[in-house]
This record gives C-alpha cells, sequence and structure tokens, in this order.
C-alpha cells in the first residue's frame, strides 16, 4: 500500500542477471555500492541475512533487534526494514523469488516459523553452529559466482538446506506441547496477510479454516498467548504503521484504505492498540528520524 517508501526488485541490485530469479552479495559490498540500502525500504523477494561479525542494530518492521555474530535474519516480501551497522560487520544477502523457490520444492517455503508471521522472531542466533552456516554461505556464494552448469539448481539446493538447518534450530525454541497447531496457525496467518483489510471478524476466518472460532482462539493462546482478533489488530496496526511513516497520505487516507470508514474510529483504534494517536506517531517517528 505505501506509495513513497522504495520497494526492490532483484533486478535493482548491481550486476544482477536478467531473467535470474536469485542474488547473492557480501553484505559489506552491498552497502558500499547502494546508496541508501541501510534506510527504510521494502523488497518483492525473500531475503536471507548473514552477520558473520559486527555490530549494530536492524529495525524490521518497528521492532529493532540489536546486531551481533552468528545471526541470521529472514525477511519476506513487503516488510519494511532498516539498519545501523558497524563498520567491520561481515556477512551475506541473499535473495530468492518465489517461484524459484516453489517450482521446485512447492509450499514448503510457507511451512517456516521464521517466515509469513508477523508473530515469531525474524531472527535466529546460531552461535552453536556459527562455523557450519558461515562455511555452507560461503560456499553458497562461490556456487553463485562460478556459472556452473546446473547452476540454478544446485544453488537452490544451498538455499534449502540453509531454510532446513536453520528451521531446525528455530523449532527448538518453540513451544512443544503447542506443535499440532503450528500448521494450522500458519493457515490462519497466511488467511490473515492476504485478507486483514477485507475481513475484520474470527468468524469469517474460522469458516474458511472449516473450524470454530472458538477452536481457533485456542490454537493463538496455545502458540502464541494471543486471541485471534489480537493478530488482527496487530497486522492492522503495522500496516498503519507502514503508511504513516513512509508515505504522505493523510490520516483520514490511511483510515479509509484500511477499512476505517470513520476517521475517528480509526483514530481511536489506533490509539488503543498503541497508545499514541496516528498524528502523534507519525511526528515521533519524524523526529527521531
Amino acid at each position: 500500500m505505501a506509495d513513497s517508501i522504495p520497494v526492490y526488485s532483484i533486478q535493482n541490485f548491481a550486476r544482477h542477471e536478467p531473467d535470474t530469479l536469485f542474488y547473492m552479495t557480501p553484505l559489506e559490498k552491498l552497502v558500499g555500492e547502494f546508496k541508501g540500502i541501510d534506510q527504510s525500504h521494502s523488497h518483492t523477494f525473500y531475503l536471507l541475512m548473514w552477520i558473520r561479525q559486527g555490530s549494530g542494530s536492524h529495525t524490521i518492521d518497528f521492532k529493532t533487534y540489536p546486531v551481533a555474530p552468528d545471526q541470521l535474519y529472514f525477511l519476506t516480501p513487503g516488510q519494511v526494514h532498516s539498519w545501523q551497522l558497524s563498520p567491520d560487520t561481515q556477512g551475506f544477502n541473499l535473495f530468492f523469488d518465489t517461484n524459484f523457490f516453489r517450482a521446485r520444492l512447492g509450499n514448503r517455503l510457507q511451512q517456516y516459523p521464521f517466515y509469513h508471521s508477523h508473530q515469531h522472531l525474524p531472527l535466529l542466533d546460531v552461535t552453536s553452529q556459527g562455523t557450519f552456516f558461515s562455511d555452507l554461505f560461503g560456499y553458497a556464494y562461490d556456487e553463485y559466482w562460478q556459472q556452473q552448469p546446473n547452476r540454478a539448481d544446485v544453488f537452490l539446493s544451498f538455499i534449502h538446506i540453509l531454510l532446513e538447518a536453520a528451521n531446525r534450530l528455530y523449532d527448538q525454541q518453540l513451544p512443544a506441547s503447542a506443535s499440532h497447531y503450528y500448521d494450522r496457525l500458519r493457515q490462519f496467518e497466511e488467511l490473515l496477510e492476504n485478507q486483514f483489510v477485507q475481513v475484520r471478524t474470527v468468524n469469517e476466518y474460522a469458516t474458511q479454516m472449516n473450524i470454530t472460532p472458538n477452536h481457533l482462539n485456542h490454537i493463538c493462546q496455545q502458540v502464541l498467548g494471543k486471541t485471534a482478533s489480537q493478530l488482527l489488530h496487530e497486522r492492522l496496526v503495522i500496516e498503519a504503521k507502514r503508511l504513516l511513516t513512509h508515505t504522505a497520505k493523510s490520516v483520514k487516507e490511511i483510515g479509509f484504505l484500511l477499512g476505517f470508514d470513520d476517521t475517528s474510529y480509526f483514530v481511536r483504534f489506533f490509539r488503543k492498540q498503541t497508545g499514541d494517536t496516528p498524528a502523534d506517531f507519525r511526528q515521533v517517528f519524524e523526529a527521531d528520524r
């Protein structure tokens, strides 16, 4: 929805090959070559960022995380992020298009908890396997640049291994008692991502999932400790914040885009969820930039 924040496609990056659905570059090289890449922007592709060394901060959808060695960051298309990194930061950025992954691995991409969820952390500390991931990224980068036969298939295999290895570690952080609800929660979150503006009741989402509203709330409570309504409201707030900070649209226009016919109701909703009015939130954000 945002119309002034930069939205980058893979084709925007230096030395990208036409019609190639993947791209990889050292993080320190990207920062040096692409002016403003550290400022707020979003992508049309999936991103996997590896921090091998360095420090700083990484802000993803208005939540800021301290950068440290042996970290993986996961971003999906549409998420807004920016960063402040120390001069000695090193690592890799790996980009890939949805269709590149889906063509061989189906809907596996939608099943990773670190993707397609505004509730799970978009980062993973892999200190216990830092050398393993560092080596994998190095091998993947070599494959990316060497132009060997069947390069796309081999490179996709490296992406798959990286994500599966990350998933095993990530799953260890999730409560085992609720593991049988994960697929259902992901189904709800996928519906929410596609329909949060148009579909505004838990009943309608539950109907689409062929379960009762009470059961949907139970799933959300068991896995995340939140109700289904809270997840819906949080998704609306994220979009409102994106529009307030990255477009020049008025509060009235933003409320209308998000399905609020009454501006005063949108203001009350936003204030209840965040503690600030939309105008106050925008003013504070601009003052901190």
